[in-house]
């Protein structure tokens, strides 16, 4: 599958000045195009991803001593990871 960028388009302008690159060159860089299309299938087995938790309940991160475990939780119920940006 290829993805046809119009050339004639000025990429910088909606580049933040501190990027190092802009959308056509992540689009024309194989290992990074990837990452757009899913290789998991529903069913497929999860990926390993442990993280500590933290309260946050008075305004602070507070470490809470637990962790996360992705494989774990997902033997008890199904998970929908949701990744999104914030920029």
């Amino acid at each position: 599958m290829s993805t046809k960028l119009p050339t004639n388009f000025d990429w910088k302008s909606i580049t933040p000045s501190d990027s190092p690159r802009t959308p056509i060159d992540i689009m024309a860089d194989p290992k990074l195009r990837r990452l757009g299309k899913p290789e998991l299938k529903p069913g497929d087995q999860a990926f390993g991803f442990r993280r500590p938790l933290y309260d946050f309940s008075d305004g602070h991160q507070v470490a809470t001593g637990d962790t996360f475990d992705l494989l774990e939780r997902a033997t008890e119920k199904p998970i929908a990871l949701i990744f999104g940006s914030y920029t």
